[in-house]
């Protein structure tokens, strides 16, 4: 019991001084790193939620691309064609993806291994084709711009055209979206995903309905891709179908598999050391795709577990050893 506490007083204490580094880092930094800052936290919010279905219930989705974008298209659509302001659209960011992610997941879930993953990819696929033919509504592949409304918070309000401004929205709606997965994973509902991850066949025998589960899971992973896409969105001034494409979901997934999959802090990590090599490598080897390729080559035979799995090991033998 006061392990625990101790615990929980540790990563209180570390996440606010990693807040709290974050939000005086523009002080010192520039407009694009400020950009690119705020670009990596979406990536991080769209990376431990699909985390949540890939590292506690074992479900590898190549489909949450769809949810991204269409959390895109909702937040561009509202803003641009209805007037709706950031709010309700940003809302409706995570409604919208949470009604598709059910649907999808319906028929996904009572699938599994290589099954569930062509299936959320032909979603994927699907949504892609639409995005890119349906050029009256969606733009397709040249997409959409818009201008954000300020965001109103009682008497204050975000400029959200303001890339300072943006970015502390975005940092402090991911950091809530965090907390609020944390918490949920050291919940009962989140012993229940592990369980399944672990043994599926045993969570069943014990009496869980473990295809509910899934659903569940792949439900609120699927709203906050949809919010990821939507803070895309307003951070760019921008939707198009690419962000419907099923090789996003690529992201996420090498971000998980590099920092460490079951862990949440591990996908946030894999986001920025792969964001960060991609940016600063990228006139030495003139391609993104071959940053990836042997970032995941490396982690993947150096550290199966991923980079929090990695030292975590090393932990646990210098405590065997002393």
């Amino acid at each position: 019991m006061f392990l625990q506490k101790g615990k929980s007083f540790g990563f209180i204490l570390i996440f606010i001084l990693i807040l709290l580094g974050l939000i005086i880092i523009p002080f010192f930094v520039d407009l694009f790193y400020q950009t690119f800052l705020t670009e990596l936290f979406v990536w991080i919010l769209f990376a431990i939620s699909f985390d949540l279905i890939f590292g506690y219930t074992g479900l590898l989705s190549f489909g949450q691309a769809l949810f991204f974008g269409l959390g895109g298209y909702t937040v561009t659509i509202l803003i641009r064609k209805f007037g709706l302001n950031t709010e309700l659209s940003l809302l409706f960011s995570i409604i919208i993806p949470i009604l598709f992610a059910w649907f999808v997941g319906y028929f996904s879930v009572k699938l599994t291994g290589i099954h569930f993953v062509i299936i959320t990819i032909i979603f994927a696929i699907i949504g892609n084709i639409i995005g890119d033919t349906w050029t009256s509504f969606t733009g397709g592949a040249d997409g959409l711009t818009f201008s954000p409304p300020p965001y109103r918070l009682g008497l204050f309000q975000i400029d959200l055209m303001d890339i300072k401004g943006n970015y502390y929205f975005v940092l402090t709606i991911v950091a809530i979206s965090f907390l609020f997965l944390r918490r949920m994973i050291q919940s009962p509902l989140g012993k229940v995903f592990i369980s399944i991850r672990e043994n599926e066949e045993r969570a069943r025998l014990i009496g869980y309905n473990v295809q509910r589960y899934k659903l569940i899971a792949f439900i609120i992973a699927g709203g906050l891709s949809g919010l990821a896409g939507g803070l895309y969105s307003l951070t760019l001034k921008y939707a198009s179908a690419g962000y419907l494409h099923w090789s996003v979901s690529g992201h996420a997934v090498v971000y998980t598999i590099v920092g460490g999959m079951g862990t949440l802090i591990g996908p946030a990590l894999g986001a920025g050391i792969v964001m960060s090599l991609e940016h600063y490598l990228i006139n030495f080897l003139q391609t993104t795709d071959l940053v990836v390729g042997i970032v995941l080559v490396a982690m993947v035979l150096m550290a199966p577990k991923g980079l929090v799995g990695f030292i975590q090991s090393r932990f646990k033998k210098g405590e065997t050893s002393a």
